[in-house]
């Protein structure tokens, strides 16, 4: 990795006239891996930024709504920071299938974004597979969904149980977690599979917290593999990360 310094995250939020604060870069303990994170003010955002970042503007997003403009131009700045960090070149990062990003032949990354939050994890290792998700702590009618159709009656139970987190705040992880594990595991399936594929069986401890396959996804991810999700829980967001080795997509 190069030395990505502060100074150029404080430069990127000075060009940005206001959009991006608290940009932040992470090293999560893992081999040639970055996180970045940061705010954006959609209130901000115009469409000059995309210039002044020298990202660029997708063809299908001129007639989306600005809010969607927005969210890309956030995710796609955090990617640039990410991949610069990683000694890369900030390369342009199309839109792939399923609304996947197109990541550098020698890379391998994921982004967020979610009410004025965003964040990219990125690894400069194309045969690994990453996930990044970060959400806003979910409470009343969100709350209710997230218990009622993504976390089975087995982890209500836990959720309800254990005294490490509240309930709103596990719920809230442990949806996050499914969300990192669905984008990192989509391109070995290549196909969509839901919340119930996985599983919470123990409470999280130290910043990490670990998911089992309920059933058999493909042939590389078998019913019983298990992944183990870094986390932290901050300003009223819960931020989830996943890095999947070769060796892990082939138990």
């Amino acid at each position: 990795m190069t030395a990505f310094s502060d100074l150029e995250l404080i430069a990127l939020s000075a060009r940005s006239r206001g959009f991006f604060t608290d940009v932040e870069l992470h090293v999560p303990g893992l081999p040639n891996a970055i996180l970045v994170r940061g705010r954006f003010d959609l209130e901000s955002y115009t469409d000059d930024l995309f210039n002044l970042l020298a990202l660029h503007c997708p063809a299908n997003l001129s007639a989306a709504v600005a809010i969607r403009r927005a969210e890309f131009l956030a995710g796609r700045a955090m990617a640039h920071a990410a991949l610069r960090a990683l000694g890369q070149a900030a390369s342009e990062i199309p839109i792939g299938l399923g609304g996947a990003p197109l990541w550098p032949s020698s890379s391998a990354g994921s982004i967020s974004h979610t009410r004025g939050h965003c964040a990219c994890f990125a690894i400069a290792n194309a045969n690994w597979r990453a996930g990044v998700d970060v959400e806003a702590l979910a409470s009343g009618h969100a709350l209710d969904a997230i218990l009622n159709m993504t976390i089975n009656e087995d982890e209500r139970a836990l959720i309800a149980r254990q005294v490490v987190l509240s309930s709103d705040g596990l719920a809230s992880l442990v949806f996050s977690a499914k969300e990192t594990l669905f984008k990192a595991l989509y391109p070995v399936a290549r196909r969509f599979f839901g919340f119930d594929c996985a599983e919470l069986r123990t409470t999280p401890r130290n910043g990490q917290l670990r998911l089992h396959l309920t059933k058999t996804i493909c042939p590389e991810l078998l019913e019983g593999q298990h992944y183990d999700i870094r986390f932290s829980i901050a300003a009223g967001h819960v931020l989830t990360w996943l890095a999947v080795t070769p060796q892990h997509m082939s138990m």
